[in-house]
């Protein structure tokens, strides 16, 4: 199997990265991709911000202590798709750095979340956030609460341009193909309040969420045509009007897995705007944050 086949999971020792080996796994199971387990020792971190004035022999500790880390989920991913099937390497360096240019190497990334709150979070930094607004393939990260066991397969996928999505659409359909599950598309529209009393303040709600749900339809037809064997997944649209992280989350709460597109007009590095890093912090399921497309020459 190719590099470019196996899923690669961010391993921290935490029960973040716990979840993270256990959904990549299960993931791996359906599709038949392998898995691929890296730490990164970010020794610079360790010794410089930890050990200012250096401490002989930490290095070595650091490293250890990612190995066992590393070989306690080997051990976790083999029982669910087989030794055979699992490979594992320390890294050295920036954390995010390295995991972006694992993630070069692989065909999905999955990261456990990180909510830390207070000092915890001012010293590591989002890692997962910065990840997946950088890395070249879908990142998903899962919640460090997230039950493997959790008996569902519905996928939700949050739509903000209901014309220029259809590859999205097909992402998410994939998904719930492969999970013998349902879709929803969800799209939301707001009007910020400063023009409540202009003409835009006036729109005519019915015929907006009409007109969306309309396009929508074209989008999932589109996307039925590219995805083998998904004409009998159930699909269902969802026009509301809000803040749109509050409506994604809202509702993807029972669902298996929300995927989200990362934006592709942040020239230059295309990250996620504020509503993508809210869902990766908000959300009680799975998020899947797909970059966009290389554009053609």
């Amino acid at each position: 199997m190719s590099e470019r086949e196996r899923i690669m999971v961010a391993v921290d020792g935490g029960e973040g990265g716990r979840a993270a080996v256990r959904y990549a796994a299960g993931r791996a199971r359906r599709s038949g991709a392998d898995l691929w387990l890296v730490h990164v020792v970010d020794l610079a971190i360790a010794t410089g911000v930890f050990y200012p004035y250096g401490y002989t022999g930490l290095a070595d500790q650091i490293r250890e202590a990612g190995a066992t880390a590393l070989a306690h989920a080997e051990k976790e991913a083999a029982e669910i798709v087989g030794a055979e099937h699992v490979t594992s390497t320390l890294r050295d360096g920036g954390v995010v750095t390295e995991l972006v240019h694992a993630a070069a190497e692989s065909a999905m990334v999955v990261l456990g979340d990180e909510r830390h709150h207070g000092l915890a979070r001012i010293v590591t930094g989002s890692v997962t956030g910065r990840v997946a607004s950088r890395a070249p393939v879908p990142v998903v990260v899962v919640p460090a609460d997230w039950p493997a066991e959790r008996d569902t397969r519905m996928v939700v996928v949050a739509v903000a341009d209901c014309d220029a999505s259809t590859e999205l659409v097909v992402r998410a359909l994939g998904e719930a193909v492969d999970r013998d599950g349902g879709l929803v598309i969800v799209h939301s529209w707001e009007v910020p309040a400063v023009y409540y009393e202009s003409t835009l303040g006036q729109l005519d709600a019915a015929g907006v969420l009409a007109d969306a749900r309309h396009r929508l339809m074209q989008t999932l037809e589109r996307a039925r045509q590219l995805v083998p064997n998904s004409a009998g997944v159930d699909a269902w649209i969802e026009v509301r009007r809000g803040q749109a992280a509050q409506i994604v989350t809202e509702v993807s709460k029972d669902a298996a897995l929300l995927v989200i597109g990362r934006r592709g007009h942040a020239f230059p590095l295309r990250r996620m705007g504020g509503t993508g890093h809210a869902l990766l912090r908000e959300s009680s399921c799975p998020v899947e944050v797909v970059p966009p497309a290389p554009e053609t020459p």
